[in-house]
């Protein structure tokens, strides 16, 4: 009778157990794992895996890379936590303790120049993405062919309300995990167009993306939108040394995408639509 009842008791307490572990396993999205033995015993230990808090692994590119989870936001050191001008950014940067961070419900940092993305990045250990880093990363993130907001990315908001949170469009999501690289703010990726050329080719003309390389950029551009590139735009000043921005902004609409590039303003550029994200290799690659 006590080994039958005591048996009864264990299998309740194991049943308890594993009714506990599958509601944590959906709490978490797959974004952490656990240990069982852990939870029976000493608690959860959270497993980062390759890549550091808040970055995402992703694999679609040939050499595999980490990236921010969330554009970046100013972290707590720095003095102005939501920059509202290049000069707010430029006295962040003067100090060496203000990073960049990838943070879930925070204004992304904008007012940065495309060099102020990369110290801020460097600062934290980290670089800014290649333009094919950048595409890869934001592969199944849904476009905004019309700028419905339906498509949960922020494109369609009124230029003086400004980004959203970061994180807050929770379907404006790639299938490696990561939020807002359509819309919200523009996002410097590294690298230069040198007056019209990139990677060897000339870019094309401002217009809508008709044709483009494996790193998302124009090969051609047409004047009316091609629904096979979602209606992304692509504009260039073959004039100037141009930096490069990725994905529209909260007021891109229908131009927003993962093809949508704007390769037409100077490195030096900054606004209250351009931010970024950071990249980094993989731990023990």
């Amino acid at each position: 009778m006590i080994k039958s009842l005591t048996k009864t008791v264990a299998v309740v307490v194991g049943s308890t157990v594993l009714a506990t572990l599958a509601v944590n396993a959906m709490d978490i999205g797959g974004h952490a794992s656990f240990s069982l033995l852990g939870l029976v015993f000493g608690g959860a230990r959270e497993d980062s895996g390759p890549c550091p808090e808040n970055m995402a692994l992703v694999t679609q590119a040939l050499v595999p890379f980490c990236a921010d989870i969330y554009e970046v936001s100013t972290a707590k050191d720095c003095f102005y936590s939501d920059p509202k001008t290049n000069t707010e950014t430029a006295l962040n940067l003067a100090d060496p303790s203000c990073k960049a961070v990838s943070e879930v419900n925070r204004t992304p940092w904008r007012f940065v120049s495309q060099h102020d993305a990369a110290l801020a990045c460097s600062r934290a250990g980290k670089r800014l993405l290649t333009a094919d880093e950048w595409y890869k990363a934001a592969l199944g993130t849904p476009d905004s062919l019309f700028g419905y907001v339906s498509d949960g990315c922020n494109v369609a908001r009124n230029r003086e309300d400004g980004p959203a949170l970061t994180g807050s469009g929770m379907r404006c999501v790639s299938d490696a995990g990561i939020f807002d690289m359509v819309g919200n703010v523009w996002e410097w990726v590294d690298g230069v167009v040198e007056k019209g050329q990139w990677k060897g080719r000339t870019v094309p003309p401002s217009g809508y993306v008709s044709d483009a390389a494996t790193d998302g950029i124009a090969y051609s551009t047409a004047s009316t939108l091609d629904e096979r590139f979602g209606g992304d735009r692509f504009w260039s000043d073959t004039s100037i040394d141009a930096g490069i921005l990725r994905g529209g902004y909260y007021d891109s609409k229908g131009n927003a995408g993962i093809f949508a590039t704007y390769a037409a303003s100077p490195m030096t550029f900054a606004g209250d639509a351009v931010g970024f994200r950071c990249a980094v290799t993989p731990l023990g690659a």
